[in-house]
């Protein structure tokens, strides 16, 4: 998956890298719970299969990385690099 011109490999890639706008559209496609499985992490991609597709749908996704909310993208790339 791509992200940010980037391939990630790993969650850590995808935190490194994030964009709000970019995580929502592969989450859309259904590409980011393909991607998930394929790094291995099958767990958050159950988690991410139950997540609907409303209001709340970004702070679901959030959870799901173990990211905090209220962050903005420009500190989660900062904190992770």
């Amino acid at each position: 998956m791509l992200m940010n011109g980037e391939y990630l490999e790993t969650i850590q890639d995808l935190k490194r890298c994030f964009s709000i706008e970019e995580l929502i559209y592969s989450f859309y496609n259904g590409e980011f719970e393909i991607w998930l499985e394929k790094i291995g992490e099958i767990e958050k991609a159950k988690q991410i299969n139950k997540i609907e597709k409303n209001a709340l749908m970004l702070i679901r996704l959030y959870q799901v990385l173990d990211l905090k909310y209220e962050l903005s993208e420009e500190k989660i790339r900062a904190s992770h690099i």
